[in-house]
Protein backbone atom coordinates (compact mmCIF):
# COMPACT_ATOMS: atom_id res chain seq x y z
CA UNK A 1 0.00 0.00 0.00
CA UNK A 2 1.06 3.46 -0.61
CA UNK A 3 0.43 6.33 0.96
CA UNK A 4 0.68 10.67 0.20
CA UNK A 5 1.41 12.55 3.18
CA UNK A 6 1.09 16.11 3.20
CA UNK A 7 1.39 18.79 5.35
CA UNK A 8 2.22 22.50 6.36
CA UNK A 9 4.80 23.37 3.41
CA UNK A 10 3.11 23.71 -0.08
CA UNK A 11 5.54 22.33 -2.02
CA UNK A 12 5.44 23.35 -5.67
CA UNK A 13 7.73 20.41 -7.13
CA UNK A 14 5.11 18.04 -5.98
CA UNK A 15 2.47 20.03 -7.60
CA UNK A 16 4.75 20.24 -11.11
CA UNK A 17 5.41 16.66 -10.73
CA UNK A 18 1.60 15.23 -10.14
CA UNK A 19 1.02 17.66 -13.19
CA UNK A 20 3.54 16.49 -15.84
CA UNK A 21 3.40 12.86 -14.65
CA UNK A 22 -0.54 11.91 -13.94
CA UNK A 23 -0.02 8.43 -14.35
CA UNK A 24 2.85 8.00 -11.80
CA UNK A 25 0.57 8.67 -9.15
CA UNK A 26 -2.21 5.75 -10.01
CA UNK A 27 -0.70 3.61 -7.34
CA UNK A 28 -1.30 5.89 -4.42
CA UNK A 29 -3.91 4.65 -2.29
CA UNK A 30 -5.09 7.09 -0.68
CA UNK A 31 -3.79 10.87 0.53
CA UNK A 32 -3.65 12.15 4.41
CA UNK A 33 -2.87 15.83 5.29
CA UNK A 34 -1.80 16.97 8.87
CA UNK A 35 -2.85 20.17 8.82
CA UNK A 36 -2.06 24.03 7.91
CA UNK A 37 -2.28 23.46 3.97
CA UNK A 38 -4.41 25.79 2.04
CA UNK A 39 -7.89 24.87 0.62
CA UNK A 40 -6.82 25.23 -2.87
CA UNK A 41 -3.52 23.09 -2.99
CA UNK A 42 -5.10 20.51 -0.92
CA UNK A 43 -7.88 20.75 -3.68
CA UNK A 44 -5.43 20.15 -6.47
CA UNK A 45 -4.04 17.37 -5.25
CA UNK A 46 -7.36 15.23 -4.16
CA UNK A 47 -8.62 16.27 -7.64
CA UNK A 48 -5.31 15.07 -9.61
CA UNK A 49 -4.65 11.84 -7.43
CA UNK A 50 -8.69 10.70 -7.22
CA UNK A 51 -8.31 9.01 -4.25
CA UNK A 52 -9.46 8.75 -1.29
CA UNK A 53 -8.67 11.91 1.53
CA UNK A 54 -7.90 11.62 5.26
CA UNK A 55 -6.75 14.85 6.72
CA UNK A 56 -6.85 16.48 10.19
CA UNK A 57 -6.88 20.16 10.49
CA UNK A 58 -3.47 21.89 11.86
CA UNK A 59 -3.35 25.02 14.56
CA UNK A 60 -4.52 27.18 11.50
CA UNK A 61 -8.18 26.32 10.66
CA UNK A 62 -7.92 26.16 6.57
CA UNK A 63 -10.99 23.98 5.78
CA UNK A 64 -13.55 24.59 8.26
CA UNK A 65 -12.59 28.08 9.26
CA UNK A 66 -15.65 29.04 11.37
CA UNK A 67 -14.76 32.20 12.59
CA UNK A 68 -18.13 32.87 14.28
CA UNK A 69 -17.72 30.56 17.20
CA UNK A 70 -15.63 31.59 19.87
CA UNK A 71 -12.66 29.98 21.55
CA UNK A 72 -14.66 27.56 23.82
CA UNK A 73 -17.22 26.85 21.84
CA UNK A 74 -15.27 25.50 19.62
CA UNK A 75 -12.73 23.20 21.75
CA UNK A 76 -16.33 21.52 23.11
CA UNK A 77 -17.79 20.97 19.62
CA UNK A 78 -14.13 19.09 19.01
CA UNK A 79 -14.52 16.89 21.83
CA UNK A 80 -17.91 15.97 21.51
CA UNK A 81 -17.67 15.26 17.62
CA UNK A 82 -20.33 18.25 16.91
CA UNK A 83 -18.23 19.15 13.93
CA UNK A 84 -17.99 19.36 10.08
CA UNK A 85 -16.40 15.58 9.31
CA UNK A 86 -16.41 15.97 5.46
CA UNK A 87 -14.41 18.28 3.19
CA UNK A 88 -13.06 18.29 -0.31
CA UNK A 89 -14.21 15.10 -0.47
CA UNK A 90 -12.55 13.80 2.15
CA UNK A 91 -12.96 12.32 6.18
CA UNK A 92 -12.05 14.55 8.63
CA UNK A 93 -10.09 12.18 11.13
CA UNK A 94 -10.22 14.51 13.75
CA UNK A 95 -11.09 12.43 17.08
CA UNK A 96 -12.88 9.72 15.08
CA UNK A 97 -11.73 6.50 13.98
CA UNK A 98 -11.84 5.07 10.05
CA UNK A 99 -11.60 1.61 8.90
CA UNK A 100 -9.51 1.51 5.42
CA UNK A 101 -9.35 -2.24 4.25
CA UNK A 102 -6.85 -3.83 7.14
CA UNK A 103 -5.96 -0.35 8.99
CA UNK A 104 -7.38 1.57 11.52
CA UNK A 105 -6.68 5.13 11.07
CA UNK A 106 -7.16 8.12 14.17
CA UNK A 107 -6.92 11.84 14.09
CA UNK A 108 -5.73 14.25 16.38
CA UNK A 109 -6.19 18.32 14.97
CA UNK A 110 -4.14 20.93 16.34
CA UNK A 111 -1.37 22.01 18.82
CA UNK A 112 -0.82 22.62 22.51
CA UNK A 113 -2.87 25.92 23.47
CA UNK A 114 -0.65 29.03 23.04
CA UNK A 115 -2.89 31.94 22.85
CA UNK A 116 -6.47 31.68 21.69
CA UNK A 117 -6.99 31.43 18.28
CA UNK A 118 -7.06 28.30 16.10
CA UNK A 119 -7.73 25.17 16.66
CA UNK A 120 -5.40 24.93 20.47
CA UNK A 121 -5.98 22.32 23.33
CA UNK A 122 -4.39 22.26 26.38
CA UNK A 123 -3.06 18.83 27.38
CA UNK A 124 -6.21 17.95 29.47
CA UNK A 125 -8.48 18.81 26.68
CA UNK A 126 -6.38 16.53 24.17
CA UNK A 127 -6.30 13.65 26.68
CA UNK A 128 -9.96 13.66 26.72
CA UNK A 129 -10.42 12.97 22.58
CA UNK A 130 -7.32 10.40 23.04
CA UNK A 131 -9.34 8.71 25.55
CA UNK A 132 -12.52 8.71 23.75
CA UNK A 133 -10.96 7.58 20.20
CA UNK A 134 -8.87 4.76 22.04
CA UNK A 135 -12.47 3.15 23.25
CA UNK A 136 -13.70 3.65 19.32
CA UNK A 137 -10.43 1.49 19.19
CA UNK A 138 -11.12 -1.38 21.59
CA UNK A 139 -14.39 -1.84 20.43
CA UNK A 140 -13.47 -1.87 16.84
CA UNK A 141 -10.62 -4.46 18.14
CA UNK A 142 -13.57 -6.61 20.15
CA UNK A 143 -16.11 -7.03 17.31
CA UNK A 144 -12.23 -8.45 15.05
CA UNK A 145 -11.51 -10.35 17.75
CA UNK A 146 -15.47 -11.75 18.05
CA UNK A 147 -15.88 -12.70 14.50
CA UNK A 148 -12.23 -14.13 13.78
CA UNK A 149 -11.19 -10.99 11.95
CA UNK A 150 -7.89 -10.09 10.78
CA UNK A 151 -5.92 -7.58 13.13
CA UNK A 152 -6.01 -3.85 12.17
CA UNK A 153 -2.75 -2.01 12.25
CA UNK A 154 -3.02 1.49 13.38
CA UNK A 155 -2.27 4.53 11.58
CA UNK A 156 -2.47 8.08 13.25
CA UNK A 157 -2.20 11.42 11.73
CA UNK A 158 -1.97 14.21 14.06
CA UNK A 159 -0.99 17.62 13.52
CA UNK A 160 1.06 18.32 16.64
CA UNK A 161 3.73 16.17 17.38
CA UNK A 162 4.16 13.26 20.13
CA UNK A 163 6.05 15.16 23.40
CA UNK A 164 9.52 13.98 23.24
CA UNK A 165 9.74 12.88 19.37
CA UNK A 166 10.22 15.45 16.60
CA UNK A 167 8.99 18.36 19.06
CA UNK A 168 10.41 21.60 20.34
CA UNK A 169 10.70 22.97 23.93
CA UNK A 170 8.55 26.23 22.91
CA UNK A 171 4.42 26.16 24.29
CA UNK A 172 3.08 26.19 21.11
CA UNK A 173 5.39 23.22 19.18
CA UNK A 174 5.76 21.10 22.23
CA UNK A 175 4.20 17.37 21.67
CA UNK A 176 1.46 16.29 24.17
CA UNK A 177 2.35 13.40 26.55
CA UNK A 178 -0.98 11.86 26.08
CA UNK A 179 0.07 11.39 22.43
CA UNK A 180 3.03 9.24 24.08
CA UNK A 181 0.74 7.29 26.10
CA UNK A 182 -1.30 6.01 23.17
CA UNK A 183 1.77 4.79 21.20
CA UNK A 184 2.79 2.73 24.02
CA UNK A 185 -0.83 1.60 24.53
CA UNK A 186 -1.19 1.12 20.96
CA UNK A 187 1.79 0.63 19.02
CA UNK A 188 0.81 1.72 15.56
CA UNK A 189 2.28 1.07 12.55
CA UNK A 190 2.72 4.43 11.96
CA UNK A 191 2.14 7.86 13.48
CA UNK A 192 2.10 11.21 10.94
CA UNK A 193 2.53 14.80 12.08
CA UNK A 194 3.12 18.38 10.89
CA UNK A 195 3.69 21.54 12.79
CA UNK A 196 7.02 21.33 13.55
CA UNK A 197 9.44 23.14 10.53
CA UNK A 198 12.39 21.79 9.33
CA UNK A 199 14.01 24.78 9.48
CA UNK A 200 16.74 24.80 11.79
CA UNK A 201 15.89 21.33 13.13
CA UNK A 202 19.37 19.44 13.79
CA UNK A 203 17.29 16.28 14.42
CA UNK A 204 16.10 12.96 12.85
CA UNK A 205 12.61 13.77 11.82
CA UNK A 206 11.83 9.97 10.78
CA UNK A 207 12.35 8.39 13.86
CA UNK A 208 10.93 4.66 14.93
CA UNK A 209 9.71 4.21 18.23
CA UNK A 210 9.80 0.28 18.97
CA UNK A 211 7.38 -1.20 16.36
CA UNK A 212 6.15 2.73 14.98
CA UNK A 213 7.13 4.96 12.21
CA UNK A 214 7.18 8.31 13.40
CA UNK A 215 6.87 10.57 10.48
CA UNK A 216 6.65 14.55 10.52
CA UNK A 217 5.63 14.43 7.38
CA UNK A 218 6.54 18.64 6.86
CA UNK A 219 6.33 19.55 3.00
CA UNK A 220 5.70 15.90 1.59
CA UNK A 221 6.56 11.93 2.31
CA UNK A 222 5.37 8.96 0.07
CA UNK A 223 4.98 6.04 2.46
CA UNK A 224 4.90 2.63 1.29
CA UNK A 225 4.02 -0.46 3.33
CA UNK A 226 4.93 -3.67 2.52
CA UNK A 227 3.45 -6.70 4.68
CA UNK A 228 3.84 -3.96 7.57
CA UNK A 229 7.43 -3.09 6.67
CA UNK A 230 7.14 1.02 6.01
CA UNK A 231 9.78 2.27 3.50
CA UNK A 232 9.61 6.61 3.31
CA UNK A 233 10.24 8.08 -0.17
CA UNK A 234 11.13 11.83 1.15
CA UNK A 235 12.23 13.59 -2.21
CA UNK A 236 10.78 14.29 -5.78
CA UNK A 237 13.69 11.89 -7.78
CA UNK A 238 12.71 8.97 -5.16
CA UNK A 239 8.96 9.75 -5.98
CA UNK A 240 9.52 9.06 -9.92
CA UNK A 241 12.10 6.03 -8.94
CA UNK A 242 9.21 4.06 -7.44
CA UNK A 243 6.69 4.71 -9.89
CA UNK A 244 7.51 1.16 -11.28
CA UNK A 245 7.46 -0.72 -7.87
Amino acid sequence: MKILAVSDKEDAKLQDFIFRNPNTINNIDFIVSCGDLSKTYLEFIVDSVRKYFFFVEGNHPTLNNDTSKDYFKKIVDKIYDDEQQFSLGGINLHARMEVYADYILVGFEGSMRYNMKGYQYTEKEMARIVSKVSRKIRIQQIKDFIFRRKKKKIIVVSHAPILGIHDKQDTCHKGFLCFKKFLKKFNPLIWFHGHVHFEGQMTEQITRVDNTMVINVYGFHVVDIDDNKVSVVSNIKNFANSKAE
